[in-house]
């Protein structure tokens, strides 16, 4: 099997494979909807009343931020490498990493401006 039958047999069936679960889902599944399946479920017992409330997401932006310095770790590190066998592109990796710098410190300084709630 060459690499381009491998690739086509693998796209097809990553395309596939979700709308044949849904299908088996939709036929396996029972119609029938209780009352008890609708409830709230927490571990095995009643939830709280508070647990209606929104939940407070004074944490978010770092959330964000610590996701993006992720992405730009394993981008560094693709890049690091491919600056190995090719040592003009050099450049490209420092644009890119001057443009990432600066706009993680405009965010960093944005940051104490996003409404919070408590």
């Amino acid at each position: 099997m060459s690499s381009t039958d491998a690739l086509i047999y693998y796209t097809v069936l990553s395309v596939a494979l979700p709308f044949i679960l849904l299908l088996a889902n939709k036929l396996l599944a029972s119609g029938r909807k209780s009352r008890r399946k609708r409830l709230s479920f927490e571990s095995g017992q009643v939830p709280f009343e508070w647990g209606e409330t929104s939940f407070p997401v004074e944490y978010f932006p770092y959330a964000i931020i610590y996701v993006a310095y992720a992405v730009l770790s394993v981008a560094v590190f693709i890049s690091a490498v491919a600056i190995i066998d090719n040592p003009q592109s050099a450049f490209n990796l420092v644009l890119l990493l001057g443009v990432l710098s600066a706009s993680s410190v405009y965010a960093a300084l944005s940051l104490k401006e996003l409404p919070q709630r408590l």
